[in-house]
């Protein structure tokens, strides 16, 4: 297994890179190659290998944690690499966790090569896994206060709110979301409605 190489990037395009370690180039596959730069300098690509009966391919990461995180999703059923890199790219480790603890299938379903029926799927498969990790749940909390207002708003513009107007009310009545603790939509919007 080849962990991490460390020498010159010789070039970068979109979704790969090549490192030259000792005069000989690696193509490395990456989520995100605008985390890479070619200088002077040796940089480090954690690696993972993989191989499958036709053929043999690299991935690389700028930390062993996406690494990690890249191996954990590829292990998951349904999930191939190109998938994990679509996710990485998208959404980072964290955000996707995010997303698949509070079960936010709209946002699973938006990368690209990811269903509805895919999407229920990894939430179903990820979610005990992602339980162990330590997300922050303040980032959860407000991700999800967030898609509450989203919400909040395209329902109010569905009954003939402007969109300005539906985010004036939903902001304001979200304000008070202190002292009435809305766990509701229906009860958001009808406090917004009162206003």
């Amino acid at each position: 297994m080849i962990s991490f190489l460390t020498g010159k990037l010789e070039s970068i395009e979109p979704g790969t890179l090549t490192i030259n370690v000792n005069g000989v180039g690696y193509l490395v596959y990456v989520p995100i190659s605008d985390k890479f730069d070619i200088n002077e300098y040796q940089q480090t690509v954690y690696t993972y290998l993989y191989i499958r009966e036709d053929r043999m391919v690299l991935y690389g990461f700028v930390s062993k944690d996406e690494r990690d995180f890249f191996k954990l999703l590829i292990d998951t059923p349904g999930i191939g690499p190109k998938i994990a890199l679509n996710i990485i790219s998208d959404m980072g480790s964290e955000r996707f966790q995010i997303a698949v603890l509070s079960e936010n299938l709209s946002i699973i379903s938006s990368i690209p090569g990811i269903g509805l029926k895919m999407a229920k799927k990894i939430v179903l498969e990820l979610k005990e896994k992602f339980k162990m990790f330590k997300v922050d749940q303040e980032i959860i909390a407000q991700e999800e206060k967030k898609d509450f207002i989203k919400e909040g708003i395209e329902a109010l513009k569905g009954l003939g709110y402007s969109e300005r107007e539906a985010k004036q009310k939903i902001l304001s009545t979200m304000k008070n979301i202190s002292d009435q603790n809305f766990t509701k939509l229906e009860d958001l919007i009808k406090e917004a409605l009162k206003k």
